[in-house]
């Protein structure tokens, strides 16, 4: 009997739940997270394809922009928009920073003062996913806020980005490197967007296991959040002030003087790719393993 014929020029199509292309502590399916978010169970799992193709979009206008600079002048004609949207964007972040971190110490605390965390470190899940589940539960709660101000940071951060270096290096006299940074830069506040986050409420999870009282553990959480932007904004500000004074320096140096004034100048880069581009990514990311490694020793231990 011939073999039956295959059919021919089959799509292969994805059928899997968007839920599943989460790892299995962030998924709301969860029961760890499940059990914290009662209603906000039913909220749907965020959509990624947008945000590529902005990031897209932008990542070529200003690629371009480096052979036709009016390319980068057409795309930034939405700054004035950019400038009323970011800030209010930027309260509405902090908004739903301090919940996800004062939820996740209040379910952390909750756990420590029921006496149920024996029987959760019961479960197949590592500590680690365990501490991760709490913060997704969180997460979750503000999942809607976060990737509206997702796709608004992608959609207008990158014309005050623009702004901004385009201020102290003129796109025209500066060449690509100054495109390249904006780039980077772009990226970078995005990555902010999702380490923050995951950041807090690890934070969070950890105060509230040494921290059982309740109301304690969410206010010192909540502190946290102020605390930590008032830390990097004074960092940027300070450091705008000396990356301005080493510009000034560098144009206004005599000849004798020029060598010493580049290397200030080249100093103060050093010092703002470091704030600007690498704290603001390996701090958040450092304190995540850092709370979870320490955390999860002393429930071992305990």
């Amino acid at each position: 009997m011939a073999a039956e014929a295959k059919p021919q020029n089959l799509i292969e199509v994805d059928d899997r739940s968007p839920m599943d292309v989460l790892p299995y502590w962030a998924r709301a399916t969860n029961p760890i997270v499940r059990r914290h978010l009662g209603l906000y169970w039913r909220t749907l799992p965020p959509e990624f394809e947008p945000i590529f193709y902005v990031c897209g979009f932008w990542t070529l206008a200003l690629l371009a922009g480096i052979i036709f600079p009016f390319v980068t002048d057409l795309a930034t004609t939405v700054i004035v928009v950019s400038v009323l949207v970011v800030p209010v964007g930027m309260i509405f972040y902090l908004r739903a920073l301090c919940s996800i971190a004062a939820n996740s110490a209040a379910a952390m605390a909750d756990e420590i003062r029921n006496n149920t965390m024996q029987l959760l470190m019961s479960t197949p899940m590592s500590l680690e996913q365990i501490f991760l589940g709490k913060v997704a539960s969180a997460i979750w709660r503000k999942m809607d806020d976060l990737i509206l101000i997702v796709q608004g940071a992608a959609i207008f951060g990158p014309p005050l980005i623009i702004m901004h270096y385009a201020g102290l290096f003129p796109l025209r006299e500066s060449g690509p490197v100054t495109y390249i940074l904006i780039i980077i830069m772009s990226f970078t506040a995005l990555i902010r967007l999702v380490l923050e986050p995951l950041m807090f409420g690890m934070v969070g999870v950890g105060i509230g296991a040494f921290v059982p009282f309740r109301a304690i553990a969410m206010t010192s959480s909540v502190a946290w959040v102020v605390f930590y932007f008032l830390l990097i904004n004074m960092l940027q500000q300070l450091n705008l002030q000396y990356l301005t004074a080493a510009l000034d320096g560098a144009r206004d140096a005599t000849e004798l003087a020029i060598q010493a004034a580049n290397m200030r100048l080249a100093a103060a880069l050093g010092i703002t790719i470091g704030i600007e581009l690498l704290l603001p990514v390996l701090l958040p990311y450092a304190l995540i393993r850092l709370v979870s490694g320490l955390l999860a020793r002393q429930l071992r231990e305990s």
